[in-house]
């Protein structure tokens, strides 16, 4: 038997992220997961707890959308003999101000051999995260002051 889920137990819990029960994913993720979520947009950077994550990250993108964001899995590479995997996701979700928000995700995950998440690294489009957050929010980076 493999030390960590094969491609097909992964499927299974991810798929979870696109429906309103997340909890069979988020039930697989350490509470102390690293998250990093590479990019210079303002959900970026380095997250030392699930609940970090929630709070930074997700809680940045969830602030410019109508609803909260449903992640539907594309696909699943890695795992079995492999600690890595990665999640390929896409999320079709609209903006407070009616912008399209069609992200797309490879979501790089680390398991223990408890199949326990304890890593992760998230890719997406960084430019599609700025023109949300700076066409709904004032949060944006681009209120900061220009240069002469």
């Amino acid at each position: 038997m493999a030390p960590y889920p094969a491609a097909d137990e992964i499927r299974s819990f991810a798929s979870a992220l696109g429906t309103a029960d997340q909890s069979p994913f988020f039930d697989r993720v350490s509470p102390n997961v690293v998250w990093d979520v590479m990019g210079t947009h303002p959900a970026a950077g380095h997250f030392t707890s699930l609940d970090a994550w929630k709070k930074g990250a997700l809680g940045v993108v969830n602030n410019v959308l109508k609803d909260p964001i449903k992640l539907e899995l594309v696909n699943v590479f890695g795992g079995g003999d492999q600690e890595w995997a990665t999640v390929e996701l896409k999320a079709d979700s609209v903006c407070k101000n009616g912008m399209p928000y069609p992200q797309r995700y490879a979501w790089l995950l680390r398991f223990d051999e408890k199949g326990i998440i304890v890593q992760a690294r998230a890719y997406l489009d960084s430019a599609l995260v700025q023109k949300a957050v700076d066409g709904n929010s004032g949060e944006g980076r681009s209120n900061l002051p220009k240069w002469p």
